[in-house]
Parts: structure tokens; C-alpha cells; sequence
């Protein structure tokens, strides 16, 4: 299968239920320390497909490097979505298929990971979708 461009998607209809966050640390693992924090939200995706309907192609969630910490995002999904993990800096494959309607939408709920001692300030992430296309 070649693969085609690479597209930003519209992603300005999604909405971060509890956009503000509090990170907790993390119980101690077996060798009784941790700096590991986390926290989790829900978000309503709504993505804008209406330039790619019937098109065939894969879309995938980013999540770019910031100046902090790596950041490590695992979601579970409605089903429209796949389930899965990206980690910042990486895009991760959320959906693969025919586009057939111009408007996606998945209710996910997501947890976010970071290594506490190095979070020095407060972080905004800023997902986003792409769709690379089928040739």
C-alpha cells in the first residue's frame, strides 16, 4: 500500500471536558520511589472529514514535544477510534479506512503520564489529527 500527503484535520469542534488538570503523583513501584504523575480527562472528538469523503486513508492523533517533560497519553475509545498510546514528540494510528461521512465523532477517555521531577511549570499539550492519504 504507498502511502499519500499528509493532511492536517479540522479537529476545532473537539473539546476537552476538564481542560485543566491536576497531576498526582504516583504510588511508590517496587523499588519504593516513583516521580511518575498523572492525571485523566475525557474528550469529545469531533473531527472535520468533509474534504477526504470517499477517500480511503489512515488518521493518526500528534502530540508535539514541548520544552517539559515527555508526555505519555493512553486512551480508550467509543469504538469510532482505536484505542491506544503516543508519547510526545509521535503520532499514533487512531483510525484506518475509508472516510465516509464528513463529520468523525468519538467520546475518549485519556490519561496522561510525566515525570514529575521534571515538571517545573504548567504544560499545555496540544493534540491534534492528521490523515495521510491513499494514493
Amino acid at each position: 500500500m504507498s502511502s499519500g500527503r499528509v493532511f492536517k484535520v479540522d479537529d476545532s469542534g473537539t473539546v476537552v471536558l476538564d481542560p485543566v488538570l491536576e497531576m498526582e503523583w504516583q504510588p511508590p513501584g517496587r523499588n519504593g520511589t516513583t516521580s511518575l504523575v498523572a492525571a485523566s480527562t475525557r474528550v469529545s472528538v469531533q473531527l472535520n472529514l468533509a474534504a477526504w469523503v470517499g477517500r480511503t486513508g489512515r488518521i493518526y492523533m500528534t502530540l508535539p514535544r514541548t520544552p517539559g517533560p515527555t508526555v505519555r497519553a493512553t486512551w480508550r475509545t467509543g469504538g469510532t477510534l482505536l484505542p491506544g498510546t503516543v508519547i510526545s514528540g509521535d503520532r499514533t494510528l487512531v483510525y484506518a479506512g475509508p472516510v465516509t461521512s464528513p463529520v468523525l465523532r468519538d467520546l475518549i477517555d485519556i490519561a496522561l503520564e510525566a515525570d514529575g521531577a521534571r515538571l517545573t511549570q504548567p504544560e499545555a499539550l496540544a493534540f491534534g489529527f492528521e490523515i495521510e492519504l491513499d494514493q
